[in-house]
């Protein structure tokens, strides 16, 4: 089986088990993947699922890059 090239995807849109900041990572080939991997995952913890493709952010794994998830600022 070959896999298409994974990427790496973030969000910290979805509303948690408490009202405080969350944060997913998701590796998928596609922001669609990753949408809807995260909210398979997030329904299956009991939470809703209702990530859009546009609210996954890609990280750049071609250099060095950083994305802070969540800074503590509630």
């Amino acid at each position: 089986m070959i896999l298409s090239e994974m990427r790496v995807w973030t969000n910290t849109t979805f509303m948690g088990i408490n009202p405080i900041g969350t944060a997913a990572v998701v590796v998928a080939g596609s922001a669609l993947l990753a949408s809807k991997i995260l909210n398979t995952t997030l329904e299956y913890h009991g939470l809703k699922g209702d990530v859009e493709a546009q609210d996954m952010i890609e990280v750049e794994t071609d250099h060095c890059s950083i994305r802070i998830l969540n800074d503590g600022n509630y």
